[in-house]
């Protein structure tokens, strides 16, 4: 008897600790659900970003559960790194990661960001990742994208930019060292990324790697500063691994080129005076045009103090009877106020009056 009352009060007490598990399971004082529902779901949009120092992990933080309802926190993330060398025996290796998360970066952050500085050159790596709600409460793993990793190259030496007419021309010298001091041998996997900032907009990345010590930069504007800066990209085995950036070197394009010559200039002796006519010129900067006169034996004057808009001009200032020379010049808007080449010349001899 007295051995049956002992059995009858464990398993009492075993249906009292089954009850308060499935109560308090995983932190939530709800009516009771299978453990599966109540777990976070796995973090989203895992991403690998390779930097010079290394690897920048990110991941969205979940917010719900998996039956759908609102999470009211976590404790963090377990992130565990796997790597395996590339090259040679296979050997691999595990190492456990944890962030743990506030109250308070779980309501302000979005998504979580892991930087790992402790890669290995020749191992190829991955991430996965759990949500950690509680004891037994943790979602299903989340498995970032796989990557190399390799020493970066050092930055370029010596980044020269020299400015031309809506261009910028850089250059600089070749990277022939890792940042752990090894020489780099295959030039062919070496690649750079070229930066550039202007007036308010920050520093970032031209579209294309370019394979070469040099670049033309013709996306740009005259009259604007741009600044430049130049990184080597390595290539190993499927990941481009970005090394540090170089020194800043910054130029401003400028307007050289003049207006093309004038054409179709004739000059007609009238009344009063000497008229000019040509065509217009069509560029879209014209400022306008500059009209000279010459005498034989005396030097050229220019008739315009300021470029006149329109294609025609009146000389009524002919000191006399004689031989003239005229041409034209168009000159632009630029801040240099670029002038073409003299138009051809034309003649015109202005007669005595006749006395009457």
């Amino acid at each position: 008897m007295f051995r049956r009352e002992i059995v009858r009060q464990r398993v009492l007490w075993l249906s009292l600790i089954l009850i308060a598990t499935m109560l308090f399971s995983c932190g939530k004082k709800t009516a009771p659900k299978p453990p599966p529902e109540v777990r976070p779901v796995p973090p989203r949009k895992v991403r690998v970003t390779l930097h010079f120092w290394g690897a920048e992990l990110s991941f969205k933080i979940p917010r719900r559960k998996v039956d759908g309802r609102p999470l009211d926190g976590l404790k963090g993330f377990e992130i565990i790194r796997y790597g395996e060398t590339i090259e040679g025996p296979k050997t691999r290796f595990r190492r456990k990661i944890w962030v743990s998360l506030s109250k308070e970066e779980f309501e302000r952050l979005k998504e979580l960001v892991y930087h790992d500085r402790s890669l290995r050159s020749g191992l190829r790596y991955r991430y996965v990742i759990r949500a950690v709600r509680g004891w037994r409460c943790v979602s299903d793993p989340a498995v970032s994208p796989t990557f190399a990793w390799h020493s970066p190259p050092k930055a370029p030496k010596k980044l020269e930019a020299s400015a031309g007419d809506t261009l910028v021309s850089l250059r600089w010298t070749p990277v022939r060292l890792f940042l752990d001091g090894t020489e780099l041998v295959e030039e062919d996997r070496l690649r750079y990324r070229i930066y550039r900032r202007f007036q308010d907009r920050p520093l970032s990345p031209l579209p294309e790697l370019v394979s070469t010590t040099n670049y033309t930069d013709r996306d740009v504007v005259n009259e604007v500063t741009y600044c430049y800066r130049v990184a080597g990209v390595y290539e190993y085995f499927g990941s481009l691994i970005e090394g540090p950036k170089s020194p800043e070197a910054c130029a401003t394009p400028h307007d050289v080129t003049p207006p093309r010559p004038p054409e179709g200039l004739v000059a007609v002796p009238v009344e009063g005076g000497v008229l000019l006519r040509w065509r217009r010129n069509g560029e879209q900067d014209l400022w306008g045009y500059h009209v000279y006169r010459k005498v034989p034996g005396k030097p050229a004057e220019r008739l315009t103090s300021t470029p006149i808009p329109e294609p025609k001009f009146l000389d009524t200032k002919i000191p006399g009877p004689g031989l003239y020379y005229y041409w034209v010049t168009a000159v632009d808007r630029s801040p240099r106020h670029n002038e073409s080449a003299p138009s051809e010349r034309v003649s015109v001899e202005i007669l005595p009056k006749e006395e009457d």
